[in-house]
């Protein structure tokens, strides 16, 4: 069984919604990147069918003790159908071996991180959008056919 992407997208985007604003009151630490690489990632947690994807891998040091970090997350709100190397690659280029950064972190879980807590917002509620247009374009082309069934009048 597959899923739609707007499926994904409506099932995602509360979720998205809530991380995103609440990153944009985590605290932050002062960090250098030590390792900023591509790498392939296999499917949804290895199930047999899901495509490998390519995502960003950005770890470093804080500043104030020396203490290893990896990035969760570049930032919450962004979907990549489709150019996820070219996201991947992007944000390697943005952040390389050397970059002194301010870690966001999660005061519930400080191994949860962001590097960018305050993104555009535009994007989270185009891809709402057009996730509720393509989920309701079935329902209001059925409806409009059972108006105009043959032999009946409108």
């Amino acid at each position: 069984m597959s899923c739609s992407p707007d499926l994904f997208v409506m099932a995602a985007i509360p979720f998205e919604l809530y991380k995103k604003s609440q990153a944009e009151s985590w605290p932050s630490r002062t960090g250098v990147i030590t390792k900023s690489f591509t790498s392939r990632q296999s499917g949804s947690s290895g199930r047999s069918g899901s495509a490998p994807y390519v995502k960003a891998e950005i770890c470093g040091a804080y500043k104030d003790n020396g203490e290893a970090f990896c990035v969760t997350r570049v930032r919450y709100g962004g979907f990549r159908f489709g150019e996820a190397r070219r996201s991947a690659e992007e944000t390697v280029a943005r952040y390389p071996v050397g970059t002194t950064v301010d870690i966001h972190y999660s005061p519930d879980d400080p191994k949860e991180t962001v590097l960018e807590a305050s993104s555009p917002w535009t994007e989270m509620f185009v891809l709402l959008g057009l996730a509720i247009v393509f989920l309701l374009l079935p329902v209001i082309l059925w409806l409009f056919r059972k108006q105009i069934e043959p032999g009946r009048y409108v």
